[in-house]
């Protein structure tokens, strides 16, 4: 597995996961006989989280990699992170913030004592519990890959062609000692319960049950790595743009894609704004896809992550959930121009001819308009009658006609009378009928609004 994934060089200073049980222990000694033949040059430093999920036996565990470490006289390095408490925090599952905090103490180690790659002591027994709890989950492609030999040219698993049992008998036929963790035998956990009763089931059918899954695995990683390629191809296609915490793409261009490329496409949109599609399940993908079918503009998805995708119109809008923005009431002044929900705002009364200048003009009779104006931001329930009808509409139901944008709408300025509190006018908007100019109108008031302020 080393010579063929290249994992490799004589040379390399490598950082070894070990947490003290079985596997990492054998991985360390293996790595150790191979410095002492076909890697003379090979450096290793041992790195190991204390997690605190343990108590006393993390605590043993620590102190017997410390130990093994001074034994074989290679350099090591510990950290301790009650994830636990971290995951309670961020209110997360405590195997994904735990998974999360290891490699990232994993890839800090490796930066300061500049090593080239990390080895874990992944086993082929560990792919098949992962493809099949994947499987269980409804994974794609991508997710039934499972455990890859080599991640970002640093993370190595040479023993992902080797059994569970095979390190075992390894530590014992040459007596190393090891630890055990007894939360390994909880069966309320889902990995337990493929490990103890599902996994041997299968073996009993097919000796070489393992052995399957694991060129299963492989197979589905060359044909991800082949879709990668051409996804390669076809992403910057449907993107129509891409801001720091926001992405947009073509409704129509991923409606042409084939379904394979198109749920791709999705999960790479996402994992260009996250930087990761970790609890992104095949129910989230086929939501998405839903929102490109016809009518469901408007229509809204809430992704793990605080991802929220939202249609409109002809894009599909990939964000991180914002925070609802804080109502606002601003009084609005002839001459005294106002900045607010990212517009300028001008008011001017008593004139006798419009004015044609920048911005978006609104003209008003201003006999009808009351000499107090202000601008507030919309408020549930809002509606006027505009312009050319006779029954009031729901703002809401003039923003979707007018196609603005669903991100902004909570922003949008509204101009209302400042007493009554009746709807004026806005940006882009029908001007509401009681105040639209006439036939008899003799002075106007006019408002102007510029885009790009605040």
């Amino acid at each position: 597995t080393i010579v063929r994934y290249g994992m490799l060089e004589d040379g390399d200073l490598v950082v070894v996961a070990v947490s003290g049980g079985p596997d990492s222990v054998a991985l360390l000694h293996l790595l150790e006989e191979l410095r002492g033949s076909f890697y003379p040059h090979v450096r290793l430093h041992v790195a190991h989280l204390n997690h605190q999920l343990r108590g006393e036996e993390a605590e043993a565990d620590e102190a017997f990699v410390r130990e093994l470490a001074e034994r074989l006289g290679i350099p090591f390095t510990s950290e301790r992170r009650d994830v636990r408490a971290l995951a309670r925090t961020q209110g997360r599952n405590l195997e994904e913030v735990a998974r999360e905090v290891r490699y990232a103490f994993l890839r800090r180690v490796a930066a300061e004592v500049g090593a080239r790659r990390i080895a874990t002591g992944h086993t082929l027994t560990d792919q098949a519990e992962t493809f099949l709890l994947r499987l269980l989950r409804g994974a794609g492609g991508e997710g039934l890959s499972g455990i890859h030999p080599v991640v970002d040219d640093l993370i190595v698993r040479p023993l992902l062609a080797v059994r569970r049992e095979e390190t075992r008998a390894y530590c014992e036929a040459l007596g190393i000692p090891y630890r055990m963790d007894r939360s390994n035998l909880e069966l309320e956990r889902w990995r337990n319960r493929v490990r103890w009763e599902v996994l041997p089931r299968l073996v009993a059918l097919n000796p070489q049950a393992l052995e399957a899954i694991g060129r299963a695995a492989e197979r589905l990683r060359v044909d991800e790595a082949y879709f990668d390629e051409v996804l390669g191809n076809v992403f910057p296609d449907a993107l129509i743009s891409r801001e720091r915490d926001m992405l947009r793409l073509s409704v129509e261009k991923l409606r042409a894609l084939h379904p394979a490329l198109r749920s791709r496409a999705l999960r790479e949109a996402i994992r260009q704004l996250c930087g990761h599609t970790r609890r992104v399940t095949s129910q989230h993908v086929e939501a998405l896809e839903r929102l490109l079918e016809p009518g469901k503009s408007g229509r809204r998805v809430l992704l793990p992550a605080a991802v929220v995708v939202w249609r409109e119109f002809d894009a599909l809008t990939f964000r991180h959930q914002p925070r609802r923005p804080q109502p606002y009431w601003r009084e609005l002044c002839p001459g005294e121009p106002i900045e607010v929900g990212g517009f300028g705002i001008w008011l001017e009364r008593g004139v006798v001819e419009a004015p044609t200048s920048a911005g978006q003009i609104v003209v008003l009779d201003d006999e009808r308009v009351p000499e107090r104006l202000a601008v507030r931001s919309r408020r549930p329930g809002d509606r006027y009658v505009p312009v050319g009808r006779r029954r009031p509409l729901k703002l809401k139901t003039l923003m979707w006609a007018q196609r603005i944008p669903i991100s902004e709408r909570d922003r949008w300025p509204l101009v209302v009378t400042a007493e009554e509190d009746r709807i004026v006018c806005a940006p882009g908007l029908p001007v509401a009928a009681e105040f639209a100019v006439r036939a008899e109108t003799r002075r106007l008031a006019v408002i102007r609004f510029e885009r790009g302020r605040t």
